[in-house]
């Protein structure tokens, strides 16, 4: 008897066939070989099994006790060798699958609701288990563990895959009721007024200042444009005055409504929650650079059905959330 490494799965494919057709000929038509294969491969077999398996009779040919018995399990272990080797299938509307997703806190609020309604709609069994990014995200996405994330990320392991889905640009929040709001923000006012510092994830400093490198992923881990903010203050004679942090959007927006102090927002946040929380929305009266949103995900989604699938809906999210985001703002941002 052979060793299972040095079996041809194709010959019990063949077996499988001389058992159901019982000749060689309709075999052969069968699996579109030639009787002379199908002769030599017999041969093969009865080596395997040291066995005759099928024996010439009047009604063709006549399978052996052995051969029997090694039809019946054919039987159950064919269809399951199939299922192995074939590409796997996704099918939403029946799927239960928890995908997990590492997100920047600024998306799980303007973005992320948005996309677990789309996915309610073709996919209603189908969750998001939503995390923050993470110091794991390379080796998690590798693993599986992890199906995408959603953040800036400067360097990637090749086995990785980056791709941006949109930017967005940077506007001053303020309190309506803040006596010392105008009618225009300019950078004397800027720098007259009180900030509140936002940090897009709230981290600890490392060595490249903005940036964590761990497991070969670099990803942005502070965007507060403070120095840009500074130079622009400080070619004006003036200097910012920091007097509150927040770890997200939505904190930095709640102080502001509550106190004279300006933030510095991106836009589509602003937009989604500055009348709830009584906010004038202005433009930059200088340059700031956008925050950009980049998705990643394992390069290789051959056997990753599931996260292919659910990349798709992401990317038809956001052509959807910009088309709509410049109709559906809570303020205009004002102008001179």
């Amino acid at each position: 008897m052979a060793n299972v490494p040095d079996i041809d799965l194709n010959l019990l494919r063949l077996l499988d066939m001389l058992y159901v057709e019982r000749s060689v000929t309709r075999a052969a038509e069968r699996l579109f070989l030639t009787p002379s294969a199908v002769s030599h491969a017999l041969r093969r077999l009865r080596r395997l099994f040291d066995d005759e398996l099928f024996i010439r009779g009047a009604g063709g040919m006549i399978p052996t006790a052995r051969a029997h018995e090694a039809a019946q399990h054919l039987k159950s272990l064919l269809p399951k060798l199939h299922e192995v080797i074939q590409t796997p299938r996704f099918d939403p509307a029946m799927s239960e699958k928890m995908f997990a997703v590492a997100c920047v806190p600024y998306l799980t609020s303007i973005f992320v609701p948005g996309l677990a309604a789309a996915l309610s709609r073709t996919a209603p069994n189908v969750g998001i288990d939503i995390r923050l990014l993470h110091d794991a995200m390379a080796d998690d996405i590798e693993s599986g563990a992890l199906d995408l994330a959603f953040g800036n990320f400067r360097k990637v392991p090749r086995r990785l895959c980056v791709e941006e889905l949109f930017r967005d640009a940077y506007v001053w929040v303020i309190g309506e009721g803040n006596p010392r709001a105008p009618a225009y923000l300019d950078t004397a006012t800027i720098g007259a007024l009180p900030h509140v510092e936002l940090n897009l994830e709230s981290a600890a400093p490392h060595p490249d200042e903005n940036y964590d490198a761990r497991q070969g992923l670099e990803r942005l881990v502070i965007q507060n444009n403070l120095s840009t903010v500074d130079r622009a203050l400080n070619k004006a004679g003036l200097a910012r005055i920091a007097r509150f942090k927040a770890p997200d959007s939505i904190a930095a927006m709640a102080i502001a409504a509550r106190t004279d102090a300006v933030a510095l927002i991106p836009s589509r946040a602003a937009a989604t929650f500055a009348r709830r929380f009584g906010l004038a929305v202005h433009p930059s009266p200088f340059p700031v650079e956008p925050l950009v949103i980049q998705m990643l995900y394992h390069r290789d989604l051959t056997a990753r059905p599931a996260t292919s699938w659910l990349l798709d809906q992401v990317r038809s999210g956001v052509a959807s959330f910009l088309l709509e985001g410049d109709g559906s703002r809570d303020r205009e941002v004002s102008s001179p």
